[in-house]
């Protein structure tokens, strides 16, 4: 399996899990506590696995490109992988100290909000990084 191969399933696994969490929170009612944290397991465990993968896999070669635009993108990813990693981590630990359903309403929100960005970065990643990736292996 390709590197492009193998994040390309990454992220069709991680868009599966947060439309699966995206459904949960449409819902009036909280879910089965048990199935709620395992499903927010599953994507936290999914997402850091991803990230490490996308850091060994693709920044290093996009950044020693020698191409000025494709090192352009790739350092705008970083920055921005950063702050939302940031986002993503913080909202976990603020739902691992106390049970969503304890206040369900925000629960949703902050959940919407993280399950929108992460959405937001699979599209782009590959729509506008993983073709630079697709590039360089086409050129090698």
């Amino acid at each position: 399996m390709s590197r492009l191969a193998k994040l390309l399933g990454e992220h069709a696994h991680l868009s599966v899990l947060v439309r699966r969490l995206g459904g949960m929170i449409s819902a009036d009612q909280a879910p089965l506590t048990a199935e709620l944290e395992q499903l927010r397991q599953d994507l936290q465990m999914t997402l850091i696995a991803h990230l490490q993968a996308e850091d060994w896999l693709l920044y290093p070669d996009l950044l020693d490109s020698g191409d000025p635009k494709i090192v352009a993108v790739a350092g705008e990813f970083i920055a921005e992988m950063g702050d939302l990693a940031r986002k993503f981590m913080d909202y976990s630990a603020r739902w691992a100290m106390r049970p969503a359903t304890e206040d369900w309403a925000a629960f949703c929100s902050d959940t919407a909000i993280i399950c929108d960005a992460l959405s937001e970065r699979i599209e782009r990643e590959d729509h506008d990084l993983y073709p630079l990736l697709w590039q360089l292996d086409r050129a090698a």
